[in-house]
């Protein structure tokens, strides 16, 4: 019994002898990290910092109060970066290993200002200044925890002439392993932006997880979803998506990919002519096939769509096309056997009363359609099949060269 007390004194000590030598690293680090903050920064990065105060706390880390950091070289230029709080907290056990990690970088209330002219965005000296790996960031980075509440992100990119807000944005990211590149990404928040001289607004979603090795992102699966969404004159109930993509850079035949994709309550009103001259042109060709002239459409509303792709040895599928709408409820699917060099295809059609079915299949270069339908109208066919297999192969190119199309 004597022995055992003796024991756990000797743990007691050493664990405590430990605790202090971290706290003091603590310390010694936050102190550095004061003093940086407080002049040699704004050397450092050749932009000008201000902050209204800076303070250590034991439980919480290194607190800074309404942090700035310029544009180069200083604020005449505008703010690259503020937030209202800032809070930096290093690991207590990387302490004892005497590491620098950091177990949470939150930001409270932070307004970021991107800014890409000719092809070079305004932060590029600041990754500059990043320690050289060969690893790269994603498998370095030393946080376990980054968050942003009610943050306001902007991008202007001036190559395309676009610019993009993110606001009242909660974001976090969770690193899950201080050896890998292994990560959780949740984000919220409303998008707005002016595309082609018409707002586009929307509240969107995102919660992903990632996973990267030496070469980049390895992996990747998640969801998406955009809410009340408006681009003109168009809205958008919903929209939700969501993937699995494996062997991201392994050849195609390695590829492992799946994408869902669901929307519902889209309402194009007639005033948005292309959208509806486009819809037009399909249902006219529609129309043909079942001997019927072409319902005049005017507003567009769209209760549902579906759509699912998958690819996995080879083999491509987009199935699941489903369209309930007020002018043509539609079911299609194409499959494409990337070592077979063939392709099916199915389509079941109604406008109003009118419906027709029609599927597809054989070699990529020769499909044969059914029902036999006129010369000119199966031309038409085969020509919209043939785009959406080129389409599909030109991006994932699981039929050798020379066995696609003639």
């Amino acid at each position: 019994m004597r022995k055992l007390r003796i024991a756990l004194a000797v743990l007691a000590l050493l664990a405590a002898a430990g605790g202090a030598l971290a706290y003091f690293q603590y310390q010694r680090l936050s102190r550095y990290l004061i003093t940086e903050f407080s002049g040699q920064a704004s050397k450092t990065i050749g932009r000008q910092i201000k902050f209204r105060a800076v303070k250590f706390s034991p439980l919480s880390g290194i607190i800074i109060k309404d942090a700035c950091v310029s544009r180069v070289p200083d604020f005449s230029k505008g703010s690259f970066f503020c937030a209202e709080k800032a809070v930096i907290k290093p690991s207590f056990t990387s302490m004892l290993r005497k590491q620098v990690y950091f177990s949470r970088v939150a930001f409270y209330k932070p307004v970021i200002k991107l800014r890409e002219r000719g092809g070079v965005w305004d932060f590029a000296d600041l990754l500059a200044l990043l320690p050289k790996t060969d690893k790269g960031l994603y498998l370095t980075w030393n946080a376990s925890e980054l968050t942003m509440e009610d943050a306001v992100l902007e991008a202007d990119m001036e190559s395309s002439g676009l610019s993009v807000a993110l606001e009242g944005a909660d974001l976090s990211l969770t690193h899950y392993s201080a050896f890998g590149g292994n990560y959780g990404l949740t984000a919220s928040g409303q998008v707005k932006s002016a595309v082609k001289g018409k707002l586009l607004s929307s509240g969107v979603n995102i919660d992903a997880d990632l996973n990267f090795d030496y070469g980049g992102l390895a992996s990747t699966k998640g969801s998406f979803s955009a809410s009340d969404a408006s681009y003109g004159a168009m809205t958008l109930r919903k929209l939700d998506a969501g993937w699995e993509l494996f062997n991201l850079r392994k050849p195609t035949a390695e590829k492992n990919y799946s994408v869902t994709a669901s929307a519902s309550g889209l309402v194009v009103p007639a005033q948005e002519s292309p959208v509806r001259d486009g819809v037009a042109g399909a249902l006219r060709l529609f129309a043909s096939a079942m001997g019927r002239p072409a319902p005049e459409i005017e507003d567009i509303e769209v209760s549902e769509l579906n759509a699912a792709f998958r690819l996995n040895d080879s083999l491509l599928r987009l199935d699941g096309l489903k369209l309930r709408s007020n002018f043509m409820d539609l079911d299609a699917g194409i499959a494409i056997d990337g070592p077979a060099a063939s392709a099916e295809a199915s389509l079941d059609a109604a406008i109003g009363n009118n419906k027709i079915k029609m599927s597809a299949a054989g070699p990529l270069a020769s499909p044969e359609i059914k029902p036999v339908l006129s010369a000119t109208l199966s031309a038409k066919f085969k020509e919209a099949l043939d785009g959406i297999e080129k389409a599909l192969l030109g991006r994932f190119p699981v039929v050798n060269t020379g066995e696609q199309h003639v």
